[in-house]
């Protein structure tokens, strides 16, 4: 919220990181956000394509689910992902009034049907289903790992941040939106689930369509289809909200000569065409022939990572001026705080699973004790920097228990990150160095030569006005 307050730019996380932290950090936020977006409209879309295959399955239609996708060696084509995806390109593409309506209209009756399926689940619930209240199969760790999933149902809720260079007053809409968007993320979900644990036990809930799956066993086969029309339509609207966002992030990488300036081009509606196109074709190829499960986790990580690099940038614009010794201190303070945090939430890990040993524990302490020191020299940069008042008194919102709050954040998310599987993490890091090593190789010089031109246009303006 204080972020696109005082940076409101289109981009979000790869605007803040571009002014804060510097431009390779702010390619990778622009990677990770891509992934935020446009690689999990991607997801999403091909989850779409699952439910509605579920639905014609259900409803007698098994030879059209049948023909709905198509092998193609080890990937999958899946023709209701495909359709979504171009339909909803074209919605982009057109802008207007169209798909603002539309996105209203919809969110109103996803809140609709959740609370629907909530209170229908409620009618039926049983105490006894939460004995014990975490099962014994599952333990911390697996409430962990439940939580780098559930994270999933959080992506998009920053796309407030990324439109924030859309609003008239930045600074008292964008935390509004943020603050209302959060809290419907949050209740609606956890209401609902709560619903369905006391309707359904936990071991019998189906993971991929759970309120419509138990709502078919217990004979209300109407709700079942009802809700099975719903969640596609839900799911359409996330696809939708996704997308919209990538295309401005694209633009901002464009503006800042990152990519080429036709990702810069806007159409008769204020819209970059050529970045929406090329968001469409990204998001395409990759929902039509991607799996679902095999990237959600991956998303949800790389998510995790982008929001630690935004909170390095809160931390950053209170405590001192780029370029100069205290924030050159306070980055690297922040660099090393998130590398111990993360390695000592592996350890940590190792030893819940059970491998005790002498020399396990005394590393994890060695490390605890580092990542204390580095919180140490946060604060003591950050409280520096507030008491010298350098920040300024501009009316916008501000991050309260700073720097306490952000390291909090950057702690839970390491901590997600490291009950992510194996596969997840290799998918995480092939991506991004399929991403940030075109830049070191090419885009770097090219920008390098773009701030050097205008260094030299700076300096020869005012070698005339000297003249004059």
């Amino acid at each position: 919220m204080e972020l696109s307050a005082r940076i409101p730019a289109a981009g979000a996380g790869y605007a803040f990181a571009y002014h804060l932290l510097g431009e390779v950090f702010a390619v990778c936020g622009a990677a990770l956000i891509t992934l935020e977006y446009g690689i999990s409209a991607s997801a999403v879309a091909a989850n779409w394509g699952e439910k509605f295959r579920t639905l014609l399955t259900s409803a007698g239609a098994i030879q059209l689910a049948a023909k709905s996708i198509v092998q193609l060696g080890p990937l999958t084509l899946s023709f209701p992902a495909l359709a979504v995806l171009v339909a909803v390109t074209g919605m982009v593409y057109l802008g207007g009034d169209l798909g603002k309506r539309f996105a209203r209209g919809s969110s109103a009756l996803a809140v609709i049907l959740i609370l629907l399926m909530t209170i229908i689940a409620s009618t039926s619930f049983e105490a006894s289903n939460f004995q014990p209240f975490v099962p014994r199969e599952f333990g911390i760790g697996g409430v962990m790992a439940g939580c780098v999933t559930t994270f999933f149902g959080f992506l998009g809720f920053d796309e407030v941040c990324c439109m924030a260079g859309e609003a008239l007053q930045p600074e008292k809409t964008v935390p509004r939106a943020l603050i209302g968007t959060l809290l419907c993320a949050t209740i609606l979900p956890v209401a609902a689930s709560l619903a369905l644990v006391g309707f359904t036990p936990y071991n019998l809930i189906n993971p991929s369509s759970g309120f419509a799956v138990a709502f078919h066993e217990r004979g209300w086969i109407a709700l079942s289809y009802v809700v099975q029309l719903g969640q596609l339509v839900v799911l359409f609207v996330v696809t939708y909200m996704c997308f919209l966002a990538q295309p401005r992030v694209f633009y901002a990488l464009a503006r800042d000569g990152l990519l080429p300036q036709k990702f810069a081009e806007l159409n008769d509606a204020n819209e970059p065409w050529f970045a929406t196109l090329m968001t469409g074709f990204l998001v395409i190829i990759c929902g039509t022939f991607l799996p679902f499960d095999t990237l959600a986790n991956a998303i949800s990580g790389g998510v995790c990572v982008n929001f630690n690099l935004v909170n390095c940038c809160v931390v950053m614009i209170h405590g001192g001026q780029d370029g100069d010794n205290p924030s050159r201190r306070l980055g690297a303070s922040l660099a090393s705080f998130n590398l111990f945090s993360l390695v000592e939430s592996l350890l940590l890990r190792q030893l819940l699973h059970g491998e005790q040993s002498s020399a396990l524990w005394t590393i994890a302490a060695a490390v605890a004790l580092a990542l204390l020191v580095s919180f140490v020299v946060i604060w003591c940069s950050v409280r520096q920097e507030a008491g010298e008042n350098t920040v300024g008194t501009e009316a916008f919102f501000r991050v309260p228990c700073l720097p306490l709050l952000p390291c909090c954040a950057m702690l839970f998310n390491n901590v997600m990150i490291s009950s992510m599987k194996g596969l997840d993490f290799l998918l995480l890091a092939s991506y991004l160095a399929i991403v940030v090593c075109p830049y070191l190789l090419f885009a770097w010089r090219c920008s390098q030569h773009r701030m050097s031109i205008r260094c030299e246009e700076i300096s020869f303006s005012s070698s005339r006005a000297n003249a004059t």
